[in-house]
């Protein structure tokens, strides 16, 4: 990322949501614009799950996740491109942006925040 930033978050997700976020997305062709990677556990056993652009590979967000005991996890932050063209992506949009890539893409869930149009991006 050229001007990234980061912010916290404490958005609870389910253990479906983890498991599929952990589980990551392999764009098959070129067609298909976002990759999802979960790095391994560092050393407090979170987890940083990479969303890029398929073709570039450069990370758009980052979110780190704690795993919870009884399943399930917190996002703890997100890191995010704060420049996109001569766009200026904000805290806000970038949690929306993530949010709505990992339920087109990984047909995450997400109960407990609200539906996204996509075109508010």
């Amino acid at each position: 990322m050229e001007a990234p930033a980061t912010a916290s978050w404490d958005q609870s997700i389910s253990e479906a949501d983890f498991s599929k976020l952990k589980a990551g997305y392999e764009a098959l062709n070129m067609n298909h614009r976002w990759e999802v990677e979960a790095d391994e556990p560092d050393e407090n056993g979170i987890l940083s799950i990479h969303i890029s652009r398929s073709w570039t590979q450069i990370d758009q967000y980052i979110l780190a996740v704690q795993p919870s005991d009884g399943g399930g996890g917190t996002i703890t932050s997100i890191t995010w491109q704060q420049n996109m063209g001569e766009i200026h992506v904000g805290e806000e949009r970038a949690k929306k942006g993530a949010v709505i890539v990992c339920r087109w893409v990984m047909k995450c869930e997400f109960e407990t925040l609200p539906l996204y149009d996509n075109r508010s991006l």
